[in-house]
């Protein structure tokens, strides 16, 4: 009889660990699938949270476009005013400047009917077709920045001396 009993206990032991080894399993695919829930839940939350950055960024460069437009309109006008008031022996003057602010109307109002895409898409060719003006345009404005900055560092240096000396 012991040994029935220990056959018995043998085959309860073994489909308990069927069991358990079932369950383990079962546990691990339940992981695994609920791991690949979250995953993609996250990456469909990215996705819409990138949406909504790109829609926020581009609706602010379109707000900025547009004030850049009206800036460059209201320095036109200025010109435009500037040259009417020229007297008659600067005329060769005010023409060339209301040259400057038809050119500087044109701008503002390209400015004003694109989008940023289709500025940068722009820009982008034109920096294929002509790189050394781009090249060149872009290394006056870092020589007027470097002097822009240092007399800008300049002036604070001597604020600075000014109102210690006091």
């Amino acid at each position: 009889m012991s040994q029935p009993k220990t056959r018995n206990t043998r085959n309860k032991r073994t489909q308990s660990r069927q069991q358990t080894s079932k369950k383990i399993d079962q546990t691990i695919e339940d992981t695994k699938e609920k791991g690949k829930q979250i995953v993609s839940e996250a990456k469909e939350e990215a996705s819409k949270l990138i949406d909504e950055t790109k829609q926020e960024t581009s609706k602010i460069a379109e707000q900025q476009l547009q004030n850049v437009a009206q800036q460059i309109n209201s320095i036109a006008n200025a010109l435009i005013k500037t040259a009417d008031n020229m007297e008659d022996g600067q005329s060769w003057i005010a023409d060339g400047t209301r040259q400057t602010a038809q050119a500087l109307d044109k701008v503002s109002g390209s400015l004003r009917d694109s989008d940023v895409g289709t500025l940068v898409r722009n820009f982008e060719d034109y920096t294929r077709r002509q790189p050394v003006v781009v090249l060149g345009g872009a290394a006056i404005a870092g020589f007027f920045l470097v002097k822009f900055l240092k007399n800008s560092s300049n002036h604070t240096q001597e604020t600075i001396k000014k109102n210690s000396d006091k």
